[in-house]
């Protein structure tokens, strides 16, 4: 399930994900963060994991894709969880984005949103 969160401002996207993340869910992400891509030139984002339990194959491949291509179009990126996959993800991920990506455990997580609001 993918959630929007209220600190959602301009050109950064705050959102959280927890359970199943659906084609639904990348699709309004997708959506979502490219907006802001083609209004500001850039886009900063907040991605809180909680309690996630699974993405599709299918979902996280065309997402990576999407990250590919867009890549440049990102500025400063906070990667919250509470698991080692998903800070792995975050390693892997990150040479793709314009200013990379910093990962932060869910203890951090006021932490990791002031980070990224301080990117403007």
């Amino acid at each position: 399930m993918l959630e929007v969160l209220p600190e959602t401002q301009e050109d950064m996207l705050a959102v959280r994900v927890s359970d199943e993340l659906t084609n639904q869910d990348f699709d309004l992400y997708r959506e979502l963060i490219r907006d802001r891509m083609k209004k500001y030139g850039s886009a900063r984002l907040y991605y809180e994991m909680v309690n996630l339990s699974w993405v599709k194959p299918g979902v996280a491949l065309e997402n990576a894709l999407f990250d590919l291509v867009h890549g440049r179009e990102y500025d400063r990126v906070a990667m919250v969880g509470e698991k080692l996959w998903q800070e792995l993800a975050a390693k892997i991920i990150s040479p793709v984005k314009k200013k990379g990506v910093r990962y932060f455990s869910i203890t951090e997580k006021e932490q990791a949103m002031r980070w990224v609001l301080e990117g403007r």
